[in-house]
């Protein structure tokens, strides 16, 4: 699948490998641009994994305390884990505040605004999981 973030830091708490489930990147693909996704009641957006197949994809395995950069567009994804060992990592998205997102894997999932504001939209503010009205104790007059 694709995100719509400016960039994606992966923080490994485990060591990942083919066995774990590494994240695995398709070469060349974030030159790309937007790709159409396939959207479902049950399923959250992915790619046609006809058309962009994860085992043609680049494996980045990780140590525990490594991080992981990648771009905006960078096809991604990993495979499930076939091991007793966890998988764990926190995962930050950077994108600018505008960038709402509206219904996929990040949509009601908590986020921080680390700089900057979010614009309004018919007197409710935006915040990186959805359309959010802030308790009145916190609201700024004027």
């Amino acid at each position: 699948h694709m995100d719509g973030r400016y960039m994606d830091a992966l923080v490994h708490l485990d060591d990942t490998d083919e066995e774990t489930g590494c994240i695995k990147f398709l070469a060349g693909s974030h030159k790309w641009g937007p790709l159409e996704h396939i959207l479902g009641p049950d399923t959250s957006p992915h790619l046609p994994t006809d058309r962009y197949r994860l085992e043609e994809a680049i494996s980045v395995p990780a140590r525990a305390g490594d991080v992981v950069l990648f771009n905006i567009w960078t096809v991604h994804g990993s495979a499930m884990n076939r091991s007793r060992r966890w998988r764990r990592l926190v995962r930050f998205g950077y994108r600018h505040p505008s960038n709402r997102q509206t219904g996929g894997q990040a949509y009601r999932r908590p986020g921080i605004m680390v700089k900057g504001v979010r614009p309004k939209e018919e007197g409710v503010e935006i915040s990186v999981y959805g359309l959010w009205t802030p308790p009145a104790s916190s609201r700024k007059e004027g």
